[in-house]
């Protein structure tokens, strides 16, 4: 039995090439990293075999940026921590690190309670049109001015986009109709079924991205951003009998850097937030070697900072978040209304089977007030109307919505339209078995209701059924947060305080391809949306630039540097001052500047750190203009942020109309100089040096943020560089927050272990669930994130402690169902595979701060359990 903190030193040592990683790791399958290119992974399959580590290769990722393979350990029996340290030890080994699940985008509608929701409507067959003041559907391209760039002929010509995803229908018309030579989606592999084939036509994700790149026209009237572009696609997501690993990903865009695409987009990730993971180590990679991958920031800014997707939480991944479409497109059933004086058409989004049978209905709002927050939140009291032949119209939102049906169908509800509280329509997630019909309609389609009623109206509903029905498409104007930041895109920064966005491209409610066996189009939202997007944007600048005349470091500079910066919004109402570049990044993508400005930028962002690390930044502007230019150099300050709520080391949540606590109060700057002068092809360099806000809660983690401004004689040439620092030492950070987690609880039971309970074990050669036995679990619980997580046992009466499981890295913070290491279960046996004797004993779990020398034992948060006791249960053999 190995002590673990006089062993702790050894370790260190070893960290580089043992555990790292982000997401739940796959057992027994690892990436190994050669230390040289004249190893093969089939030689190194050879070399384990001969070392008696029986292993088989999953994929080889040897190429010319990496040289390693993926690897399943085949004897589950054997000890994986000490098989994982020999491999490390070789000389030959340059890394180990676990694969890791990768999980797909949320797909359908979720409650509020389980993260921000992807609203979809897919249009089947027969549809019509519903008017519209506008002749065709490009509006995200009129916001971008990607429309202007269209003018000026530039349609993404001669670039190849792969997009590594799940599938793609190439068979849609809008997407070329073939696959191969001669066609829009022309190359491509499909890693879940080992073929060259990456047609999917059901799940719809893969198809949808693609289509935002490079639809063809097609009755909705819109296309891709840059329709004559060469797609490829690369199949890794999707179901399958085995988990989806990161391995996949690396293997994806090896083949696609192979197949000579010149831009990557990637619309999923899982989250870890430290930037020594291989997926984030090959995009760095692949933009030395001049291709740049678009990663999809992630949809859970319900969640609050510090949850950063892997693959951007390292300087070359460019992260993408999202903004919201100014129209909220729909494709919804199709029904009328009418009153004593009019009539009109509306769309109703079905919940689930709960259709409404034909037939006419009064409708009967349950509130006049079409603002109200917890609309039947509350059960009714005394005597209402009878409501069992009559649609209830309730606004969604207050609680949640299966509250409101379970209210709803006490007071005698039989049929419910919900109308939303914000744009767009949900396809809820929940339906009370007492209801007959449920669906949503639009905010506006409800107001319009409610006011109608509250003038004196009887509005009445002539409901088809889904079954019978046609679909409608319907463009409204998004009133309350189109043009704004999405309220599910993610904050950053990363755990070593890198802003993780660049820019915030439109991927709310955005219309584009489905697979036609599921209905040829739809409405989807994400920053799995705004990803591909702008990966367009950035096929039409290698066109108008010539490929190979612009670095995916200028890249992503270009895209930070020429955004508009838009305002802090909620989701309900927008603020005076500035949002946060943890969410937006540079601000909201302006492709027509970033194809054609003249000016440029050395950085993308600029990181101040914590108050311990906190150091002058350089800039240079280079000025590639055939005449000089001057610039007045300012600063303008976003929202400070706390991602910490008050009296709490639990980072706090966004909601609709309620984000996290934030103050106007920004950073004081000051510059080297206050005006450039550029000459014509020439360059220039400022000092900046920071001073955080003043009166803030350190405690709390406050994050400041701004934007470092370049104003020239036009609104075309200005500029902004975002920066983002914290004013707190990151060492302080509490990591192990014990009012939620890190205490033991009982197998049997799952209650809280309470100091000095005795536990009989499962004997060493039992199953783990003998009848009569039990163990401990500890609740491993990381209110922050943590680069090396220990747990030791300690005797009652000892001081010697005894490691108790391989030391984990690269964790990131828990958000239960998302993020976060899992529980740890003992059941007497240590990490070298050796029992502990019967007796009395605590965990004592360690987590390395932030920026924490891991040497240094006073930067760890320590956490001791109660103490308690265990006897092994006899042996049951004869």
């Amino acid at each position: 039995m190995a002590p673990l903190w006089p062993w702790l030193c050894a370790l260190l040592a070893a960290l580089p090439v043992a555990l790292a990683g982000h997401g739940d790791p796959i057992a027994q399958k690892y990436i190994v990293e050669f230390a040289d290119a004249e190893t093969s992974s089939t030689s190194f399959l050879s070399t384990l075999n001969e070392h008696g580590i029986h292993a088989s290769l999953n994929h080889d990722l040897s190429f010319a940026l990496f040289h390693g393979g993926s690897f399943t350990l085949l004897n589950s029996d054997q000890n994986e921590a000490a098989i994982v340290k020999q491999i490390s030890s070789w000389s030959g080994v340059k890394k180990v690190s676990p694969v890791r699940e990768l999980h797909q985008p949320k797909r359908e509608v979720s409650s509020v309670a389980h993260g921000a929701p992807i609203r979809r409507s897919v249009a089947p067959h027969g549809l019509r049109r519903r008017s519209s003041d506008h002749g065709d559907n490009d509006f995200p391209h009129i916001m971008s001015g990607v429309d202007k760039l269209r003018q000026e002929g530039y349609l993404g010509s001669g670039i190849r986009v792969a997009v590594v995803d799940s599938g793609i229908d190439y068979k849609h018309p809008a997407l070329g109709g073939c696959f191969g030579k001669g066609c829009l989606v022309e190359f491509g592999f499909n890693f879940l079924e080992n073929t060259t084939d990456p047609w999917e036509g059901h799940s719809g994700h893969g198809t949808h991205v693609s289509g935002l790149i490079a639809a063809q026209p097609n009755p909705y009237g819109f296309t891709g951003v840059a329709p004559n572009v060469t797609l490829g696609h690369y199949k890794i997501l999707g179901t399958r009998v085995v988990k989806t690993g990161t391995d996949l990903v690396s293997a994806s865009f090896k083949k696609a850097f192979e197949d000579g695409a010149d831009i990557i987009s990637a619309s999923f990730g899982t989250y870890k937030g430290w930037s020594d993971e291989p997926w984030g180590q090959l995009v760095q990679k692949l933009a030395e070697s001049g291709v740049p991958s678009f990663i999809a920031s992630g949809n859970d800014g319900t969640y609050g900072l510090f949850l950063a997707s892997n693959g951007i939480d390292n300087s070359a991944g460019i992260g993408i978040g999202s903004v919201n479409n100014k129209y909220s497109p729909l494709l919804l059933n199709g029904a009328t209304y009418s009153t004593a004086n009019t009539t009109g058409e509306f769309g109703w989004q079905l919940a689930g089977t709960s259709d409404f049978k034909n037939g006419t209905y009064a409708l009967y709002p349950s509130s006049l007030n079409a603002s109200v927050v917890g609309d039947f939140c509350e059960p009714w009291t005394g005597n209402n109307a009878n409501i069992s032949d009559k649609i209830v119209l309730i606004r969604y939102g207050g609680c949640r919505g299966s509250q409101q049906q379970a209210n709803a169908v006490k007071a005698g509800a039989k049929n419910i339209l919900f109308y939303n509280n914000e744009a767009g329509t949900y396809e809820l997630p929940v339906q009370d078995p007492g209801l007959t019909g449920l669906g949503m309609v639009s905010a506006q389609t409800g107001a319009k209701w409610v006011n109608l009623v509250q003038s004196g109206a009887h509005v009445n509903l002539h409901m088809t059924s889904d079954k019978f029905s046609k679909t409608i498409f319907i463009n409204e104007t998004n009133a309350q947060s189109g043009g704004q930041l999405s309220g599910f895109s993610q904050w950053g920064p990363s755990n070593e305080l890198l802003p993780v966005t660049a820019v915030s491209g439109i991927g709310g409610f955005m219309l584009s391809t489905w697979p036609v066996l599921e209905g040829s189009y739809a409405i989807e939202s994400g920053t799995s949306m705004a990803t591909p997007y702008v990966a367009g944007c950035v096929a039409l600048l290698m066109e108008a630039r010539g490929k190979g005349n612009v670095t995916p470091a200028e890249i992503k500079a270009l895209l930070s540097t020429t955004a508009k910066p838009n305002v802090f919004h909620d989701g309900v109402t927008g603020s005076p001052f500035l949002g946060s570049v943890a969410q937006q990044g540079g601000g909201v993508l302006d492709a027509y500047k970033l194809v054609h400005t003249t000016t440029t930028f050395n950085v993308s962002t600029i990181a101040f750190n914590d108050t311990e690390h906190i150091a002058p930044a350089y800039i240079r502007i280079n000025n590639t203009a055939s005449s000089p230019r001057v610039y007045t150099v300012g600063h303008v300050g976003a929202a400070t942020v706390y991602a910490l709520s008050d009296n709490s080391t639990i980072p706090q949540r966004n909601k609709l109309g309620h984000f996290v606590d934030r103050i106007p109060d920004s950073a004081s700057l000051r510059f080297s100089t206050s005006t450039i002068s550029i000459a014509a092809g020439s360059s220039a360099v400022i000092k900046v040096t920071a001073t955080p806000p003043k009166g803030l809660i350190s405690r709390r983690i406050p994050v400041y943020s701004g934007y470092i401004t370049f104003n020239g004689t036009s609104v075309d040439d200005s500029f902004s560089v975002p920066y983002l620092g914290v004013a707190t030492a990151m060492r302080n950070v509490t990591i192990l927050d014990t009012t939620e987690g890190n205490y033991i609880v009982d197998s049997s039971t799952q209650e809280r272990v309470k100091a000095n309970h005795q536990f009989i074990f499962p004997g060493k050669n039992d199953p783990i669930d003998r009848a009569n036995t039990s163990y401990p679990i500890f609740q491993t619980k990381l209110s922050m994130a943590t680069n090396l997580l220990q747990i030791g046992i300690k005797a009652t009466n000892n001081s010697t402690i005894f490691q108790a499981a391989a030391p984990q890295t690269g964790l990131a913070r828990t958000v239960d169902g998302v993020a976060g290491p899992g529980t740890f279960s003992f059941d007497g046996q240590l990490a070298d595979g050796s029992y502990l004797p019967a007796g009395n004993y605590s965990m004592v779990v360690r987590a390395l701060k932030i920026f924490g020398n891991r040497t240094n034992l006073w930067d760890y948060d320590t956490v001791r359990t109660v103490n308690f006791g265990f006897t092994y249960a006899p042996s049951t053999a004869n």
